[in-house]
């Protein structure tokens, strides 16, 4: 019978301590690296959207002040009604035009991380325009000459 003849290599049957160990460190770090893309992508996330909810505040806030809602020539600040956490402000330039203000409207929210939009347009002041029923018919009319 042939004797085994022992081979100077020990048989390996399992990982070691240290194999285990540098595995473990990469998998946290690893783990650790996809926590924060996670977060980093939800705060993005929030911050959208309280831009775009910033934005159509803005957006109605400054329908108001077409509609005379907000007086044009005065401005105002204070919170929105459909959002009690968001705050808001229009003011309102010097004249450019006769009734014609260049308007500045604001809306931002404090909670956490402060989020503020700001929306600039050229109103004319809605008190000052007509309407069709108050229009005069003209009282003399001119002929016209066809470009000759």
């Amino acid at each position: 019978m042939l004797a085994k003849i022992p081979s100077s290599r020990p048989c390996r049957r399992g990982m070691t301590l240290l194999e285990v160990i540098v595995a473990m460190a990469i998998f946290l770090i690893a783990l650790a690296s996809i926590a924060q893309l996670i977060e980093f992508g939800t705060n993005n996330s929030i911050e959208a959207a309280r831009t775009t909810t910033a934005t159509r505040l803005c957006q109605s806030k400054m329908a108001e002040v077409e509609a005379g809602i907000i007086p044009a020539s005065e401005g105002g600040q204070g919170a929105f009604d459909e959002e009690p956490l968001w705050k808001w402000s229009v003011e309102v330039g010097t004249e450019v035009a006769a009734n014609t203000y260049p308007i500045t409207v604001k809306a931002w929210i404090d909670q956490g991380r402060r989020v503020e939009v700001s929306m600039t347009q050229i109103v004319y002041d809605p008190q000052f325009m007509g309407n069709a029923a108050s229009a005069v018919a003209p009282t003399a009319t001119t002929p016209t000459t066809g470009g000759k």
